[in-house]
């Protein structure tokens, strides 16, 4: 483009010292030379600077980007020492001073800890009636849930694949009754003994339709004839 531009001055002056010594076609194209480069390098510029300021505004994403990751990577962080100390503190009030409580376990979950009790601590076959070793677990639980203010707790009937027999009168419809019916009982108890606010708590029954594990064998079935209490920590601000 400058080698255009000093050519067309050059041949300027020429034409102006010696009366125009190169043809006319020949001017008149050299100037239309530059200025079509002249209009390129224009078009350049441009396109480089929208480049330069796309390019800013990708770094300027990316530092965003990096900072809200920091962010969410630190909160992940500070929820889950929050959920571990919660499950941790729940684990240390449930334990027995003989030791731990047979049929009760403690797990944790994405949002705080799951208490699952086997129907030999609750209950006697075919009842809904809540044992003494049933009953004093469900104190220290009612316990835990009051001193912690926890708000959000769901109580969660399950039974094993057996059809309802022996006690079919009782039951007449089976299984998701008998389920529905022991995690009332737990309720009753845990609002009328353990003074857990009834807005607090929740109920589901399945029945037999979400197994602890898989099997008919008598270890299986037992593992499956269970209470689950999921307990919702929430977050500390």
């Amino acid at each position: 483009m400058i080698r255009s531009g000093l050519r067309i001055a050059a041949l300027g002056v020429l034409c102006l010292s010696a009366g125009c010594m190169i043809p006319r076609a020949q001017y008149d194209r050299l100037v239309t030379e530059y200025h079509s480069e002249n209009q390129a390098r224009i078009k350049l510029e441009s396109e480089l600077a929208r480049r330069e300021g796309e390019l800013a505004k990708a770094q300027a994403d990316l530092n965003d980007a990096e900072s809200r990751v920091d962010s969410v990577g630190r909160d992940s962080q500070a929820r889950i020492a929050q959920l571990e100390k919660a499950l941790n503190d729940a684990k240390d009030r449930m334990a027995s001073p003989y030791g731990d409580i047979d049929g009760l376990s403690i797990i944790g979950t994405n949002e705080g800890f799951t208490i699952l009790m086997q129907d030999k601590l609750l209950f006697d076959p075919g009842s809904t009636t809540i044992r003494k070793d049933g009953q004093d677990a469900l104190t220290k639980i009612a316990k835990e849930i009051v001193s912690n203010n926890y708000q959000e707790v769901r109580i969660d009937g399950h039974t094993d694949s057996d059809p309802v027999k022996v006690h079919k009168e009782i039951f007449p419809l089976g299984n998701h009754q008998l389920a529905a019916e022991r995690a009332l009982s737990v309720y009753d108890y845990l609002t009328n003994q353990g003074k857990v606010p009834s807005a607090v708590l929740s109920l589901a029954a399945f029945g037999p339709n979400r197994p602890l594990v898989s099997g008919d064998s008598p270890d299986a079935k037992a593992k499956n004839r269970r209470v689950e209490i999921h307990v919702r920590v929430p977050a500390t601000n």
